[in-house]
């Protein structure tokens, strides 16, 4: 289907004839890369709310305490054979 087709009441409208000379482009892109900004924003929020979460979570595992090991038992030498 062509563009420049005129249909229906288009043709006798009655307001000024107009020519767009030039349209600034880019507004499309602007919007584009605004929500993937958006999305990538999100996403890191997520992304560290999540592992906040986790460590909270799983704090107390991976943070162990010091275990207390007993002390080696003393070495007795062997009596020594007498000369």
């Amino acid at each position: 289907m062509s563009q420049h087709n005129i249909m229906g009441s288009e043709a006798f409208n009655k307001g000024p004839f107009v020519i767009i000379r030039a349209v600034k482009s880019g507004g499309f892109r602007r919007r584009r890369s605004r929500s993937i900004a958006a999305y990538v924003v999100v996403a890191v929020l997520a992304l560290s709310a999540g592992a906040a979460a986790a460590a909270f979570a799983l704090g107390p595992l991976l943070v162990q305490a010091e275990v207390a090991t007993p002390a080696p038992a003393p070495v007795i030498p062997a009596s020594a054979p007498a000369a």
